[in-house]
């Protein structure tokens, strides 16, 4: 698995910008849609977080702050719903419910 993940990064490196930073906000959207799945599915109230920032990202002429913007929402997005995950776990732990 190492020596896989080696080639990807290998591949990775020879990339333009660009693409590497599509690469990087796909999988922080895929993150963010696992962390609230896993929210859910514990009957958490929690929402990915959508606003302008991400909808700016999705166009082909985005700036780097643009880009910047977009980041900071989806790991902010990732870190409620690990919160809300967490403080949920807690609770079911507490009263006995796991």
């Amino acid at each position: 698995m190492e020596e896989n993940f080696e080639q990807y990064m290998d591949y990775y490196k020879k990339l333009p910008l660009k693409t590497k930073q599509k690469i990087v906000i796909n999988q922080l959207k895929m993150l963010a849609q696992m962390t609230n799945k896993m929210c859910k599915e514990l009957e958490v109230d929690n929402e990915i977080i959508m606003n302008q920032e991400l909808l700016d990202i999705s166009k082909d002429n985005y700036t780097e702050d643009d880009y910047s913007e977009a980041l900071i929402v989806l790991i902010n997005s990732i870190q409620n719903s690990i919160c809300d995950f967490d403080l949920k776990l807690t609770e079911l732990l507490e009263n006995g419910e796991l």
